[in-house]
């Protein structure tokens, strides 16, 4: 998503200490669910693997040709023009705590190289004969308790030349280059553990969990939803997943959250009928759905598994105004304890 420039500006980065003499032009948020403050590492490292020229939609790959056949043609990517050749590079500038924070070769498959890494901001440049332009990725908390990536890009035009450069490519960026990025990078951080023994992928809203997983739930209508998905070896039935994820009676701990936060009605005892005092609403072969409910808001939990996965999918309807309020700041703490619940059971299970 576009954001305004003031995204960038007002908040607290490194890079404005030396960057002052270029401009800001784009700047761009890209969703990373299930995101926690020190998953930066692993975001860059998604975009490494996965965010780079190669894994470009068609239509942006077409325009970054047409691009380089142009600065062929009119000479505009000489090694001359280069970063430490027509421009300084912005590491001559850097303070001495960020110098030796990278080693030059850490974009992947991209023109760019790196300038500096922290644990919440990075900057890569470039330069040609047109324009300096750098790349500053920042790690930001959202409003849900989660962490997403902006990107800024700022540049210094080359006279009359650059500034005519960004005019013209100004609709093919925002039409067509920026929005076919936001897809590749947030498919990037989706699929950064994908199939790996031990690794949990965080889906969380209705764009992000696919209709078929939603389709199982028994609400009538969904104000949230989240998915989290483990590798694993471990084989066991849906109703025994849930059963090493939740017991067969709450804890002391589920009873706090569940009853004194949430308000949730729950069963008391052990019953073939119930997991942890939720109801077993429905079942299929593959997976089965529980359900609670409140005064303020009612609650399915789904379980599934698929050949080599297991996945914990919750689903919320808000009742009433205070089930928002309760459960917008819970969901942050919910999100982080969901891959330790489907880890913990894993090693419950391969012990029985």
């Amino acid at each position: 998503m576009r954001l305004p420039r003031t995204a960038h500006t007002e908040r607290p980065w490194r890079v404005h200490e030396f960057t002052r003499d270029f401009r800001v032009e784009d700047v761009w948020s890209f969703r990373t669910p299930g995101a926690g403050p020190d998953d930066f590492p692993a975001m860059l490292e998604a975009l490494r693997t996965g965010g780079g020229f190669a894994e470009q939609s068609p239509a942006v790959r077409f325009l970054f040709a047409v691009r380089w056949k142009l600065g062929a043609l009119f000479g505009w990517d000489a090694p001359e023009d280069g970063v430490g050749k027509r421009v300084r590079s912005l590491r001559d500038r850097l303070p001495d705590d960020l110098r030796g924070t990278v080693d030059g070769s850490e974009t992947g498959d991209t023109p760019f190289d790196s300038v500096y890494k922290l644990d919440d901001e990075a900057v890569n440049e470039l330069a040609n004969k047109t324009v300096h332009t750098l790349m500053h990725l920042g790690w930001v908390p959202t409003g849900s308790g989660g962490h997403e990536l902006r990107m800024a890009v700022l540049v210094k035009p080359n006279g009359r030349l650059g500034r005519l450069y960004m005019a013209l490519i100004a609709p093919f960026r925002n039409l067509v280059v920026y929005p076919a990025l936001t897809r590749q990078w947030e498919r990037a951080w989706r699929n950064r553990t994908a199939g790996a023994p031990g690794a949990v992928t965080a889906e969380v809203g209705p764009h992000e969990v696919p209709e078929s997983v939603r389709a199982l739930s028994n609400l009538p209508a969904i104000d949230y939803v989240d998915r989290f998905t483990l590798s694993t070896d471990a084989d066991a039935t849906p109703e025994q997943w849930a059963r090493a994820m939740f017991g067969d009676v709450p804890t002391l701990a589920e009873r706090f959250i569940w009853r004194g936060l949430l308000g949730l009605r729950l069963a008391r005892g052990r019953s073939p009928h119930t997991v942890a005092g939720w109801r077993i609403a429905e079942r299929g072969k593959d997976w089965i759905l529980l359900e609670a409910a409140s005064w303020f808001m009612s609650d399915n939990l789904l379980v599934q598994t698929a050949e080599g996965r297991v996945s914990l999918s919750t689903f919320l309807r808000y009742d009433r105004l205070l089930g928002r309020a309760i459960w917008s700041p819970l969901s942050a703490v919910h999100r982080r304890l969901a891959p330790g619940l489907l880890r913990d059971a894993t090693a419950k299970l391969r012990a029985t």
